[in-house]
């Protein structure tokens, strides 16, 4: 499931994971009021509970982002793939 950003006037921001059919309003975890959905960034979904789910390719296309980060920063070595 993805995480979401909300504000609640009394304690701030937090963060909530939750289904995206409840995405629109949080319930604050400090004092329990219903809080609305704010966007600090694009919604994140977790790539392991999707592989765990079933979600084909969710592991691969993580693993190639990192591969891509490590050949850029030059830390791709041979003896990785080969372990």
């Amino acid at each position: 499931m993805p995480t979401y950003d909300y504000r609640c006037p009394e304690d701030g921001d937090f963060t909530l994971i939750q289904s995206m059919k409840d995405h629109a309003k949080g319930v604050c975890p400090t004092c329990g009021s219903e809080c609305n959905q704010i966007l600090l960034g694009a919604p994140r979904p977790l790539i392991e509970a999707m592989a765990d789910a079933g979600c084909p390719g969710a592991f691969h296309t993580s693993g190639d982002r990192m591969e891509k980060r490590h050949k850029a920063a030059g830390q791709d070595h041979e003896y990785w793939r080969n372990s």
